[in-house]
């Protein structure tokens, strides 16, 4: 009888820790932004307002080995200035009429210091997928009101937007593009 008891809590044990923890992007609490330099004298910001994210893995203090998978509506574009948004949403830019979406799927999520991870993965804009490497640095973490987990990222890197055929403009727009993603995420509850 002993031994079976032993074994049930292993089994239980066993079964609970392939439980994998589920988070999902808080957007009225995060932000996608990018930064573009306009003539080599000033930046042109914008960013997009329909997006979402989700995180499979991780614990509050150590997201070593999560899986990300996000994706933006490039209709929601917003620089602050019409003509240039609808601008953007055309075959020289981001081609919205046949990739509505931009996406990114990580390969790896491994920690490279105290807060800060490397995230892996691959990035499609305008129908073209490349492996991008971008910086996350961890926040922090804290419990919701209603009990729950929350964590804060912050993603600062860059992509040149040219090799995803992003490149109307011409030399207008330099090359290189900056993302800026704060992120805030609520873990999910097991159903």
């Amino acid at each position: 009888m002993k031994n079976c008891m032993v074994l049930l809590i292993a089994l239980m044990l066993l079964s609970y820790s392939g439980i994998t923890q589920s988070w999902k992007i808080d957007a009225n609490h995060s932000s996608v932004m990018f930064n573009a330099k306009h003539y080599g004298i000033s930046f042109i910001n914008g960013r997009f307002m329909d997006f979402e994210a989700t995180v499979e893995g991780g614990t509050p203090e150590d997201f070593t080995d999560a899986k990300v998978s996000f994706t933006a509506q490039v209709g929601s574009v917003s620089t602050g200035a019409e003509g240039r948004d609808n601008h953007l949403k055309k075959d020289d830019f981001f081609d919205m009429e046949n990739h509505p979406t931009i996406s990114f799927v990580s390969k790896s999520f491994t920690k490279s210091g105290d807060s800060m991870y490397k995230v892996v993965g691959d990035l499609t804009m305008k129908g073209n997928t490349k492996e991008v490497e971008l910086p996350a640095n961890h926040i922090g973490s804290t419990k919701a009101r209603n009990g729950g987990n929350k964590v804060g990222f912050q993603i600062i890197g860059k992509v040149n937007r040219n090799d995803f055929e992003v490149s109307g403009a011409g030399r207008g727009v330099a090359p290189m593009i900056e993302i800026i993603c704060n992120i805030e995420m609520a873990e999910q509850k097991p159903e």
